[in-house]
């Protein structure tokens, strides 16, 4: 009898994972609904603003929970070199968030006429994209929850890009 209760946990965590990866999915369909589609004015707004949002607020918070199961549950059972590459994944996705996160509070600041630094926005934008989509790819070396958890902060991360995006 001890043993059903157990089990219950267990599965609990896997399917909540799911779910995320699902709602991520569905955000990253509204926003690209949204970009290709004649849609009001409101609707727009309030998906690339809750993409946008998503991709800020969700993307540090599943970051932490798939490391965290990761160094719990798989980390000492995989070899090294499936370690290296699981890690550089969750890595690769902090840096995009982070450079993301620097460049909206960055460019709600004040613009000042000299720069030293002159970065073209769409190359970044290019950069962060296919690093993302590198980071979601490197994340099929990890396992159980800490994939799927992964694999839902690179969805959010990208419909946050693409909430940017205007054509």
């Amino acid at each position: 009898m001890e043993l059903e209760p157990e089990l219950k946990r267990q599965s609990q965590f896997p399917t909540s994972a799911i779910l995320v990866v699902f709602v991520a999915a569905a955000v990253l369909v509204a926003i690209s609904y949204v970009q290709h589609n004649l849609v009001p004015g409101a609707v727009e707004i309030t998906v690339r603003t809750g993409a946008g949002i998503c991709g800020l607020i969700a993307v540090p918070i599943l970051l932490f929970l798939a490391f965290r199961n990761w160094v719990r549950t798989s980390r000492a059972k995989s070899p090294q070199w499936r370690n290296g590459l699981a890690l550089s994944s969750m890595v690769l996705v902090s840096l995009v968030w982070l450079s993301r996160f620097v460049t909206s509070t960055v460019s709600a600041g004040p613009q000042t006429g000299n720069h030293v630094f002159h970065v073209d926005p769409l190359s970044l934008l290019a950069t962060l994209l296919y690093s993302n989509l590198l980071a979601g790819l490197l994340s099929i070396f990890l396992t159980g929850e800490s994939r799927l958890l992964v694999l839902g902060s690179v969805l959010f991360l990208w419909s946050g890009l693409q909430s940017g995006i205007y054509f």
